[in-house]
């Protein structure tokens, strides 16, 4: 093989490999907020039971049951993340603050066929992350930016089946688009011809893909409910083109794209939630749930080049749980007082953890009001502060090497949600 072949092929294994970056969703910086609604102050607790305004289309479309006559949500999130990164080597350039602000907008609408049959559409932005590192830092190999933006709309109905029980269902279409960019540098050409390229690669994906929700709930008075929601495994895959630009030592080598592939599984979730009116001004609200992440153990990501690559990414995830406690409290007739707090496990051990998902345990606190500012308008405020943990990833070697350090992640976020009932 000659110098030339062997650069193009390590070239095209460059390719390939920049793909599995892609495959990082919100979850790579610990910010899988709640779409903007009545519950964000309680931490989502309660929301596969509370049944509060339209946005319970989405949240459990049994609870749909709940509401009353027609109704439309509009809401949004405001989310500012502060991702340090602490390299263990202190001569390495750390990135400084890679954390970035997102908007999460959210639409929904509830339609009463009757008192038993409702039909609900929601559309919201549920994953939306930025990650920038900057051109200069260490592992700049492994990714100097990222994004993740998901548009889903969900239709969805529910059924009261008797006094006690509803039923409901949906279906949702996910619209995903992701960025990434990083600055590899890698040897090509073996003995006399071993050289060192430097490359720029931009990449650019995107996808639809479809999913379903189930939920029930029961009521065992007009006080206390509970409501549990599945959420499916969705198989996504994104295409898009990776553009590459390489040199050695300042001479061009490379100016070309290529269509890339990768395919990854969004995983299934659960949720058990519950609400108890304790007094006539107290509720108590709760979730316990689980994510089923262990079904994100391989990324498959394919170059459409020359006679193409197909190379096999190990992400050895595991399933996490997820934890969140919340209460009401009636202040005035017209005005309810929010607090909640949640706690998320981490999906990944150190050993596998990377720099494009430096995720670990998160903890939020939460605080909310709600306001009936008529009997057709209701207004709801949320603030949040979220732990996002100190993540240590090891150090990573080979094509994508990125250094060993620790995060210190965080985030705040704040919410406003107005429903109309008309």
């Amino acid at each position: 093989m000659n110098a030339n072949k062997l650069k193009k092929t390590s070239l095209l294994t460059a390719v390939a490999m920049g793909g599995p970056l892609l495959a990082s969703n919100v979850h790579a910086v610990g910010l899988q907020l709640m779409p903007g609604s009545s519950n964000f102050g309680t931490a989502g607790a309660g929301h596969a039971a509370e049944g509060n305004g339209a946005g319970s289309s989405w949240a459990n479309p049994a609870t749909m049951s709940l509401v009353e006559g027609n109704q439309i949500g509009f809401g949004a999130i405001v989310a500012d993340t502060d991702l340090q990164f602490d390299a263990a080597d202190s001569t390495q350039e750390s990135g400084g603050d890679s954390g970035s602000t997102v908007v999460i907008p959210s639409f929904a609408y509830v339609h009463s066929l009757s008192d038993d049959v409702k039909l609900g559409f929601t559309v919201l932005a549920p994953f939306g992350s930025e990650i920038d590192y900057g051109s200069q830092w260490t592992g700049s190999n492994a990714v100097t930016s990222a994004s993740v933006q998901t548009i889903q709309a969900q239709p969805t109905i529910s059924y009261r089946v008797n006094e006690h029980l509803s039923l409901g269902g949906g279906v949702n279409i996910n619209y995903t688009t992701a960025e990434q960019e990083l600055s590899p540098s890698f040897t090509v050409g073996v003995g006399p011809f071993e050289q060192t390229a430097e490359a720029d690669m931009a990449l650019d994906a995107h996808g639809i893909d479809y999913g379903w929700t189930a939920g029930a709930m029961w009521e065992f008075n007009q006080d206390h409910r509970m409501g549990v929601v599945y959420r499916s495994e969705v198989e996504t895959d994104l295409k898009g083109d990776a553009d590459i630009t390489a040199n050695i030592g300042g001479t061009p080598l490379m100016d070309s794209s290529a269509t890339t592939r990768l395919n990854w599984e969004n995983p299934a979730s659960v949720m058990v939630s519950g609400y108890h009116q304790v007094t006539d001004k107290t509720a108590f609200l709760w979730d316990v749930g689980r994510t089923f992440y262990s079904s994100f153990e391989t990324t498959t990501i394919s170059a459409e080049l020359g006679d193409g690559l197909d190379i096999p990414i190990e992400r050895n995830w595991q399933d996490a749980n997820r934890y969140a406690i919340g209460g009401h409290y009636k202040l005035t007739q017209d005005l309810t007082l929010q607090a909640g707090f949640s706690y998320d496990e981490s999906p990944v051990e150190t050993e596998d953890r990377t720099a494009d998902l430096p995720l670990d345990d998160i903890k939020r606190y939460t605080l909310g009001a709600m306001y009936q500012m008529d009997d057709q308008t209701q207004l709801s405020l949320g603030l949040e502060y979220a732990d996002l943990g100190n993540a240590k990833i090891e150090e990573h070697e080979g094509l994508l090497a990125s250094p060993a350090g620790d995060y210190d992640n965080s985030a705040i976020a704040g919410s406003l949600s107005v429903n109309y009932k008309f």
